[in-house]
């Protein structure tokens, strides 16, 4: 029985394929196949209460293998994490559920259906939205209590969508269980050789919340309250994942360094315990959040690399954007960060608000001056409770929401109007980005002499020939 003294329940997680996002994508080669952390904490909070917990990945089996899991393990819970991209085939998956069996209660979770409940629950096989931290309100819903007194959730009643009060962002993340990695299969994972060095490669959340204001960002699940664990609880999580089988750990966080001392101390206790792995920081931290000592004390306790959300090469788009950052620091923390011996990647975006095709070439041209070892560039996609969505939405430019068309990957033409520039020019200069940063001769060198140090060659000749130049 679980804890509450009532019945175990059977949970079923389930992951939908993103595989079609990257069909066709210029950066195929850089995508990422790591297990879903967000179930594996969902799981984690379950499976501590005593439930009966399984995860199913659809990158990694057959729809007919789900639906025969589905039959097998019989669930009482049907739960589905996914971001807008996905809300199609989420809730395509939804419906299959309730076609094995109508009595399985649906529950969606995940940025989209956090922001977006009502339009979610406007499919009948989704029976119940978790909005934002899910680690305790689904413990809640598998418990049973009447879905009126959990917070943080909504429901359908009378065909109405009903949200709960709003609960209260987690303040003691250490209190949180670990991750159930136990639940998935560590050996049908890999990571590009572009993204990890060591497989599988997992991913760890040491914070949650972001206090910064860009506008391109969605903060419904975690919010702006900054959150995080503490140094031992990080560092515990880390040796359990290396006991589960992982063999190289990425950040996860929105905010790794904003607490500089709090990473540190992260770093000191790695090394500490002699821990031994590679680890980066693949989701990228902010350039003016590191220092020299950071940067080296990373290097030495086993990071390699690290990203930074570099976004324009344009001081005016990043004060429109409300980055809080200048052409300037990033420079200086590139600088610090290759002096500490780290390889550095750049995340970029083009169409940003107030974007001309002056600032793009900027943009272009400020990514070659810091001769990053990697470089990545997406067209700006407004995304649901995003401040420049609702801005767009309110000025009538927003063209559809079908989400499955807010592909990160692929031009963005068929979903809003871009002010002051025309979307044939946007995309000659996303082409351009990609092409003068990666043709430059000093980046071959370098990169064809680093690919030999690294025994990476081979791997970095198929990887630019699945680049869709």
């Amino acid at each position: 029985m679980s804890p509450d003294g009532g019945h175990k329940k059977r949970i079923l997680l389930v992951a939908p394929s993103y595989n079609f996002i990257y069909r066709g994508a210029m950066i195929k080669p850089g995508a990422i196949y790591s297990p879903h952390l967000g179930l594996a904490a969902v799981a984690g909070s379950l499976v501590s209460r005593g439930h009966l917990v399984r995860i199913v990945d659809l990158n990694k089996i057959e729809e007919n293998a789900f639906l025969e899991e589905l039959r097998r393990f019989s669930p009482h819970y049907v739960g589905i994490s996914f971001s807008t991209i996905l809300s199609r085939e989420a809730l395509r998956l939804a419906k299959l559920v309730k076609d094995a069996d109508r009595n399985v209660n649906v529950v969606a979770g995940g940025v989209h259906p956090t922001s977006m409940p009502a339009d979610v629950l406007a499919s009948a096989a989704v029976d119940i939205v978790c909005l934002g931290e899910a680690d305790y309100s689904i413990v809640d819903v598998v418990d049973g209590k009447p879905l009126e007194d959990i917070a943080g959730v909504a429901f359908r009643r009378n065909g109405e969508c009903i949200l709960s009060r709003q609960r209260e962002p987690i303040k003691d993340l250490d209190a949180l269980a670990y991750p159930a990695w136990g639940l998935f299969n560590l050996r049908e994972y890999r990571t590009t050789e572009l993204l990890a060095r060591a497989n599988p490669a997992g991913w760890i959340e040491t914070s949650r919340g972001c206090p910064y204001e860009c506008i391109y960002c969605n903060k419904s699940v975690f919010g702006r309250n900054f959150r995080a664990k503490s140094v031992k609880r990080v560092v515990d999580e880390m040796a359990y994942m290396l006991d589960c089988g992982f063999r190289e750990i990425h950040i996860a966080d929105d905010c790794f360094t904003v607490n500089i001392e709090r990473a540190k101390g992260i770093c000191a206790e790695i090394l500490k315990r002699q821990l031994r792995f590679p680890w980066a920081t693949v989701t990228g931290i902010r350039a003016d959040r590191v220092d020299q000592e950071l940067l080296t004390l990373m290097r030495r306790a086993g990071c390699y690399r690290v990203f930074f959300g570099i976004e324009t090469g344009s001081d005016t788009v990043l004060k429109i954007i409300r980055k809080g950052e200048t052409c300037e620091d990033v420079r200086r923390a590139v600088r610090m960060s290759k002096k500490a011996g780290l390889e550095v990647h750049g995340f970029f975006m083009l169409a940003l608000p107030g974007e001309t095709e002056n600032t793009m070439r900027e943009t272009i041209d400020f990514a070659k001056e810091l001769d990053l070892d990697m470089a990545k560039v997406a067209i700006t996609v407004p995304l649901p409770s995003t401040p420049y969505f609702e801005q767009l939405d309110r000025e009538g430019k927003i063209k559809t929401r079908d989400w499955s068309k807010y592909n990160l990957y692929f031009p963005a033409r068929e979903l809003y109007d871009l002010p002051g520039l025309d979307w044939d020019t946007v995309e000659t200069y996303y082409k351009k980005f990609y092409r003068e940063y990666y043709f430059r001769p000093r980046f071959m060198i370098k990169r064809f002499w680093g690919s030999l140090v690294r025994a990476q060659l081979l791997n970095d000749i198929k990887a630019f020939f699945q680049v869709k130049w």
